[in-house]
């Protein structure tokens, strides 16, 4: 059946559902509510102040609007009361819209009434239904509305909720009655017995159209285990994939007399949680298998001394490491902290080995030789960003590949990095905390280390929430602190000043502290428009103590080193993630002085306040990552979607933690057990991955 023909479609709706991916009758069984509004009658109204509801009933008056910013006003019966429907704008043409004694369905918040009515309906919505036939009487008997994403396509032909609501019922409704068989089942019997999980048949028809809460969350949550679910299938096969494909590089050579000379590097013990993660990598590089490990640690907890160690046991047997960075200025700083560990370690050890830079925008003929000496082996190890993985550059013998917060790389060029070498081993490292259930979503086909100790010499940040109206204490504490020798970070959001947005201005705020509140002091500032060059000789200014103040946007939020900064200020700082911010925090407290963040707010509302308090309350990085992703979400926690992986409909990773662990196991130990789900009872299994993850099979192999 073509969808035109569902009634309140037509060929222009049909088109316009057609450009957001719904051309059929099939597509509408993945339509998901994003919301649930209940049916109330007029006398309940006391019962659900505040609330968003739905109410069907009788205009009995349109009194028309007084002056011309003030709003006609419905008045609505429905047999046990009658509300107050204020509705603004288009007054004339609304005032014609209504007619007295027919009957519509309007959807609004419980508000406290102007007038003759003790409440009324902040209007948002109406659809005018006379309960004429069969279908609309099933609509109106609807204990709940269900509430869609509304896409642009269907906006501008004015689809709004309670319309595409009544549509989607029609929808149901000759799938239900008509076409039952479009309706596959995705899940074995073993599984949903196991899980106490209804049919597929019967979640599509709950989630839509529930009777009562309970029904709704037992579909949602047949639903959301399907994501679920087959989200560690693909996550399952990959693993399996690795551990299956061509082996890998065993780094066999003797790390006894290694060890000894990198712990003469260095003036301070490791601390437990870095030998324990050393041990996991060389357990994995010893191995014959190809190593996958996502190293996990808070911001300055010691990863890249942990990645020096592994790409020290590559070079000892005589293999190259990349460590791939996503930003210049990140990868400037990895080069000099590699480069100055990888200078002292040749000189206690006697070996030569060389680290070399490559990013985007270097002269040709320097370029040229460092070409040359990744070419020829000269060099070791080389840092970089995606530079490193050009078609120009051939590495000798690459062995050993690091990437750096992976989730700012695509997967095609993670692919070329591994590509580059014979079966490298990879650690993915972030500083990132990743909460639990999300890394085992974006991680689940990787190994997993996590450093959860912080070095002995370092101090808790201490953090201040500060509204604006108290910039003047601000300045003066810092005053007081670069008096005593310290250094500065001004962190704002936007580099030059928005018309549309009230953030505070990078560039404009540069000229204010420069001029107006530090003339006596240095004030520099870094951005991310600036060529990686500007930024290092900015950054090597600041680090020479040249500079007091450095004013930045995010660009500093990972990598950037400088023991002596011990204040950050971040301006709008409810514009941030908690991540984020706790990113932008870890670039103070680097050395052994007390180091302070300070967060400037602005017209704070209370879930902004709650936020920015929890930074104040702890620096334990994966407390903040949970707050963060239950506020704000898995996708938006990374700032993107990975292929779409994390964009679940009835998932919701915070709330489904258990849901997704036992998702996991069962998923990983089916394609244990079957690795070609060959097995009858996972028929139904394979023919819907098959059907549905196409794209991700290809993906497997390269991410």
């Amino acid at each position: 059946m073509d969808i035109k023909y569902l009634k309140g479609v037509g060929e222009k709706r049909a088109e316009a559902f057609k450009k957001i991916g719904i051309t059929s009758l099939e597509d509408f069984i993945r339509v998901i509510p994003r919301l649930y509004v209940k049916r109330v009658n007029i006398r309940e109204e006391r019962n659900h102040y505040a609330d968003v509801v739905v109410i069907y009933g009788k205009v009995m008056d349109v009194e028309p609007a007084a002056k011309m910013n003030q709003p006609i006003k419905i008045f609505l019966n429905d047999g046990t009361g009658t509300i107050e429907i204020p509705i603004f704008g288009a007054t004339e043409f609304r005032s014609k819209q209504f007619r007295l004694h027919e009957n519509y369905l309007f959807y609004g918040k419980v508000a406290e009434g102007w007038s003759s009515t003790k409440y009324k309906l902040d209007y948002k919505d109406h659809l005018k239904l006379e309960g004429k036939d069969e279908l609309e009487r099933k609509f109106l008997k609807l204990p709940f509305i269900p509430v869609y994403q509304i896409q642009g396509e269907l906006k501008k032909l004015f689809i709004k909720p309670l319309l595409l609501a009544r549509i989607v019922h029609s929808a149901f409704s000759v799938i239900y009655h008509q076409r039952s068989d479009i309706i596959k089942e995705t899940l074995n019997e073993n599984i949903r017995d196991s899980m106490n999980l209804m049919s597929k048949r019967e979640a599509i028809a709950k989630i839509n159209f529930p009777m009562n809460e309970s029904e709704r969350e037992t579909a949602r949550k047949r639903n959301a285990f399907d994501e679920l679910f087959y989200l560690e299938m693909i996550m399952a096969f990959k693993k399996r994939m690795i551990k299956n494909e061509t082996k890998g590089i065993s780094f066999k050579s003797e790390i006894k007399k290694l060890s000894e000379n990198f712990v003469k590097c260095i003036d301070f013990e490791l601390t437990g949680a870095q030998k324990r993660v050393i041990n996991e990598i060389y357990q994995d590089m010893k191995s014959d298998n190809v190593m996958n490990r996502l190293l996990q640690g808070d911001v300055g907890s010691g990863k890249t001394l942990v990645a020096i160690y592994a790409m020290l046991i590559a070079a000892e047997n005589e293999y190259q490491s990349a460590f791939m960075c996503p930003t210049e200025l990140l990868a400037e700083q990895h080069f000099h902290t590699i480069s100055d560990f990888i200078e002292k370690f040749n000189q206690v050890s006697g070996k030569d080995y060389k680290v070399a830079f490559l990013v985007g925008g270097q002269k040709k003929r320097l370029r040229e030789q460092i070409y040359q000496d990744i070419r020829l082996g000269k060099a070791q190890f080389i840092v970089g960003t995606h530079a490193l993985i050009q078609e120009a550059v051939e590495y000798k013998n690459l062995g050993f590949a690091i990437i750096d917060e992976q989730h700012k790389f695509g997967v095609l060029q993670r692919a070329k990095l591994k590509e580059k070498g014979l079966n490298p081993d990879v650690l993915v490292m972030t500083a990132t905390p990743i909460p639990r259930t999300l890394s085992l979503t974006i991680y689940g086909d990787l190994d997993v280390s996590v450093i959860d100790e912080m070095p002995l010499h370092r101090k808790p940040v201490k953090t201040f929430l500060r509204e604006e109206a108290e910039k003047k204490n601000v300045y003066g504490f810092i005053k007081d602190e670069i008096k005593k020798g310290r250094q500065v970070y001004f962190v704002y959001p936007l580099i030059e000043e928005s018309e549309k947005m009230d953030l505070k201005s990078a560039e404009e705020n540069y000229q204010i502290l420069k001029k107006r509140v530090f003339p006596d002091l240095q004030v520099g500032m870094i951005h991310g428009r600036m060529f990686w060059y500007e930024k290092d000789e900015v950054m090597r200014d600041f680090k020479d103590k040249k500079m007091n103040v450095l004013v930045s946007t995010t660009v500093i939020e990972v990598g950037i080193d400088i023991p002596n900064a011990t204040i950050m200020v971040i301006e709008d700082a409810q514009r941030f993630g908690l991540s984020q911010l706790h990113q932008l925090r870890g670039r103070v407290g680097r050395g052994s002085e007390q180091s302070y963040c300070i967060l400037v707010g602005k017209n704070l509302d209370d879930i902004s306040k709650r936020r920015l308090e929890i930074m104040c309350e702890t620096t334990d990085g994966f407390k903040i990552a949970e707050a963060d992703m239950e506020i704000r979400g898995p996708g938006e926690f990374y700032g993107l979607r990975q292929s779409g992986e994390l964009n679940f409909q009835a998932a919701d990773l915070y709330r489904d933690r258990e849901l997704l662990l036992k998702a996991r196991d069962i998923a990983f130990k089916l394609v244990d057990e079957d690795p070609q789900l060959r097995k009858p009872e996972n028929q139904i299994i394979r023919n819907y991955f098959i059907a549905n993850y196409k794209d991700s099979l290809y993906l497997m192999k390269i991410a």
